[in-house]
């Protein structure tokens, strides 16, 4: 749903974007009204993650529906130039949010929860279903709040050796290993994206690091302190992204 920041509200929907107006649903337009508080009159944009984003405003509000008046489209803001994929060892849930929430704000592109053979938490397929939808909820209003324009892509979560067999060849490829010398900084800029993993509290065990050495994955670390997973997964996407991305310092 909307979230609003210093420049304006912005709404998530899934659909097109097309025509003059828009219909919202009872849910949608309960949102509008109650939880944002917008009122008849009132602007906002509207972007579906797909590159349409227009200027919009409330020209009805009623308990059963809303009514968007669409206007001139905007410009989306840009993906970040690096290419960035995140892969988490799953932790418990209020974690595995709060990573999701920031790496959307911090412009990862794809996100690949794994099982690791320290992992606490273990999902079945109905309760994954309904976690990535969750995740995917929480990362449309990311989007919304910081202005990003497309929701990273997050895969259904799988144990390491079935994600790592179906990653694509090409990108730059590193494990955070806090036992190792070379820093993130230390590194090359990738040429064609980057895949960073992150291991569970505990750290990735003895048959992962085998996986990941299988996958020619490089091992860096952030330095002497052992940091939380949700803690280490947001300050290495943070540091790619300001040494090869689009965050500025």
């Amino acid at each position: 749903m909307a979230a609003t920041t210093h420049r304006h509200t912005r709404l998530y929907v899934e659909r097109e974007l097309d025509g003059s107006v828009l219909e919202l649903d009872e849910s949608e337009a309960h949102y509008l009204g109650h939880v944002l508080r917008l009122k008849r009159g009132d602007a906002l944009v509207v972007f579906n993650g797909r590159g349409a984003e227009r200027d919009a405003n409330v020209s009805s509000l009623q308990r059963r529906g809303a009514t968007l008046e669409l206007g001139v489209v905007r410009a989306a803001l840009a993906e970040s130039p690096l290419d960035l994929t995140l892969i988490q060892a799953l932790p418990k849930s209020d974690a595995m949010d709060l990573i999701v929430q920031k790496i959307t704000e911090l412009g990862v592109r794809t996100l690949v929860p794994v099982y690791t053979e320290f992992s606490v938490v273990k999902l079945d397929a109905e309760r994954s279903e309904r976690r990535v939808d969750h995740w995917l909820k929480i990362a449309r209003s990311a989007c919304e709040q910081c202005g990003r324009h497309t929701p990273p892509h997050i895969a259904a979560p799988a144990p390491l050796a079935a994600a790592l067999q179906a990653l694509p060849e090409g990108p730059d490829r590193l494990a955070l290993e806090p036992a190792e010398k070379t820093s993130l900084s230390e590194r090359p800029a990738p040429q064609r994206g980057l895949v960073l993993a992150v291991g569970p509290e505990g750290g990735f065990a003895a048959d992962d690091w085998r996986r990941l050495d299988a996958a020619r994955f490089g091992r860096v670390t952030l330095g002497p302190r052992v940091l939380r997973a949700e803690t280490a997964a947001l300050a290495v996407c943070a540091i790619a992204q300001s040494r090869w991305g689009d965050l500025q310092t």
